[in-house]
């Protein structure tokens, strides 16, 4: 049985509490950068992962797409993780949030 994360008055999974998370991110104007951005980038992955990659700031592609990594960093993330035999399912990916 998969332990969950007390979020408010629910018992949630780590899966549920990120969607939330996701949620939050995506209509958050606590700061002026959602005026200019056209998505906001939550980050990804797997909730079990032992490894997290965490980026500076999405870039062009990532604003478009609303996705961490998708861009030219992205792409060498992706042969990076290969090359360690690793895949996007195995990690979690985020950028730093303000």
């Amino acid at each position: 049985m998969r332990r969950g994360i007390v979020f408010g008055v629910l018992c949630l999974s780590k899966e549920a509490v990120l969607e939330v998370v996701a949620s939050e991110v995506r209509v958050c104007m606590k700061c002026g950068l959602w005026r200019t951005r056209k998505n906001a980038v939550p980050g990804e992955g797997n909730p079990d992962a032992e490894i997290m990659f965490v980026g500076e700031a999405p870039g062009y592609w990532e604003d478009i797409r609303g996705l961490p990594f998708v861009g030219a960093a992205g792409k060498f993330l992706d042969m990076l993780l290969a090359e360690a035999g690793l895949s996007r399912n195995m990690v979690f990916i985020a950028n730093v949030l303000k």
